[in-house]
Parts: structure tokens; sequence; C-alpha cells
């Protein structure tokens, strides 16, 4: 798939380049079955949150990295505008869980979660261009640490 893209698109990609985004989409899929019954939502997945006893501080990591990613001096930088967050996706919880006025445990993880379903839908909406994709790695290394994290507390 790799060769295929690469001369498709005129990119000089790497295995190592791809490999976080392949995960993300093996790892999303794990993640929508066991948490979400093959159907997520928000609000189902702050359900499943509000009943399990899961620490946020287990999340501390990828928090740090999307608030570097997406605060800078106490403002937003441009990069926040590109999770194109829709009407139901609870873009003031996520503002105030990055700007750190909102530390509640419940709110910290499913503020991650919806960071995370943001990259999902960039990317399997087609909005993150392939020809950029490997730019995407960190992003998609943390994310897919969110999504282990949660996922070990689950069978």
């Amino acid at each position: 798939m790799r060769e295929w893209i690469n001369d498709r698109f005129g990119t000089n990609f790497s295995e190592v380049d791809l490999s976080s985004v392949k995960d993300f989409s093996l790892i999303w899929n794990v993640f929508e079955n066991v948490v979400c019954q093959n159907n997520f939502s928000i609000a189902r997945t702050e359900e499943v949150i509000k009943n399990s006893l899961i620490d946020s501080t287990e999340f501390n990591s990828y928090l740090e990295y999307f608030k570097n990613r997406y605060v800078s001096n106490g403002t937003f930088t441009n990069r926040f505008q590109y999770l194109h967050f829709r009407n139901n996706d609870r873009r003031n919880l996520v503002e105030d869980v990055l700007l750190g006025n909102n530390t509640k445990n419940n709110d910290i993880i499913l503020a991650l979660l919806i960071i995370v379903y943001r990259y999902r839908n960039n990317l399997f909406h087609g909005i993150k261009r392939i020809q950029e994709i490997d730019k995407q790695r960190e992003n998609f290394e943390n994310a897919n640490g969110v999504l282990k994290t949660l996922l070990n507390h689950f069978q």
C-alpha cells in the first residue's frame, strides 16, 4: 500500500511514517467495538466513563501533549481550528479542559476522547491530506495512547 500511495501521490513515505495512522485505524476499531458497542457517540462514551473508576492521571502525558499542541500563552493556536468541531462535539468542554479551567476527572478523559474522535473523523472523511499524513505521526501516536490507556480498563 505504501508504494502505491508514494507512486500515486508523489510522496516518499516510509513504513514508520504511516505506522501510527495504520495503528489508529485498528485501535479505533477495537475501541468502538469494546467501549461503544460498535456505535460511537460522545454521549455514550461519557456514560461509560461516568460508570467507570478510571483515573484521569493515567492520561496526563496525553493531556500535556494536546495542551502544548493547541494552547499557547492561554489562547488557542491556529491548529485548534483544524480539529473541525461540529455542533454536537462539545467544543466548550474540550476548550475548558485544555485551558485548565475544568479539572474534573471524567471531563478530562472525555475531552481527550473527543480530540481523538476529531482525528478519526478528519482522517476517515478525507480532511487530512494524504500528502501530509506523515506530519500527523505524533498526533496519532498520542491518540493511540489515549485509546490504549482507556481500553486497558476493559476486557
